[in-house]
């Protein structure tokens, strides 16, 4: 008796393979098109991104790879204006440099606010604060850039990409939270470097990422040794070296001063 010619004979592994295939394919979403993100926030896709630097502070070392799934970010740091309202709505007292006309107009990002504030805000928004990691892939991209724009200063720019020390940019204090729309990062995010440090929902350990997970790191789980919570960023009081991307401060949670401000990220679900 002859068999069935190899073509045409059963074969259970490519019957598997073509089950995987029309499941796979059943069970894949389905994309409508581009995501649109809230009003005045910014997308960024899951995936993984360059963390930290190999020639950094020690607290930056080492530079590894992170995975962050996605996630909305705004664009811009909480004005004055945006904090008002949350005070209205809440009474939530004010910040400590409200009355100051240096720092209090409208369009101008709030300062004076503690970590707790910033979480107060961000919660009354239906949002949190960005983990370092989020942080730092919002201002970075995936290419593992030194500042937003790219790889230079380049302190002869014009027009202007950052608000930092000195008078040069126009602002010898704070700006709007909209100025410097050239020195956006690569998701459109602006003022990740300068204008305000910012402050981050990760307690700070200064040996975190020797051993911090690859996927959505949060940072240590309860306060370490320091007590003291993440700002990234830098503000208008560093220069170059410390508006880098991958540059990490810390300080006292309960802590209210004019070159601490924050932004708000939203889980993409």
């Amino acid at each position: 008796m002859k068999c069935p010619p190899a073509a045409t004979r059963f074969n259970p592994l490519r019957l598997s393979l073509a089950i995987f295939i029309l499941l796979a394919g059943v069970s894949s979403p389905v994309h409508a098109g581009p995501v649109v993100p809230p009003p005045g926030m910014a997308y960024v896709p899951e995936g993984y991104f360059q963390m930290g630097s190999a020639s950094g502070a020690d607290d930056e070392k080492p530079a590894h790879y992170v995975y962050t799934s996605a996630y909305f970010i705004d664009k811009y740091e909480v004005s004055n204006a945006q904090y008002k309202e949350f005070m209205k709505a809440t009474g939530h007292p004010p910040p400590k440099f409200w009355e100051d006309e240096r720092f209090n107009p409208p369009d101008f990002p709030a300062v004076g606010v503690s970590w707790h504030d910033a979480m107060a805000y961000a919660r009354w928004k239906g949002r949190r604060l960005p983990t370092e990691a989020e942080w730092e892939k919002a201002a970075r991209g995936k290419d593992g850039r030194l500042f937003p724009w790219g790889n230079q200063w380049d302190p002869g720019a014009q027009p202007f990409l950052a608000n930092v020390f000195g008078k040069k940019d126009r602002y010898p204090l704070t700006a709007p939270v909209k100025s410097f729309e050239p020195g956006a990062s690569p998701y459109g995010v602006l003022n990740m470097a300068g204008n305000v440090a910012e402050w981050c929902l990760d307690w700070y350990d200064p040996d975190y990422y020797l051993a911090s997970p690859e996927i959505n790191p949060e940072g240590p789980s309860g306060p370490p040794a320091l007590n003291m919570k993440a700002v990234r960023g830098g503000s208008w009081v560093n220069g170059p070296d410390n508006a880098r991307t991958f540059k990490r401060y810390r300080n006292d949670p309960n802590v209210k001063n004019n070159v601490y401000g924050f932004r708000t990220v939203l889980p993409a679900r």
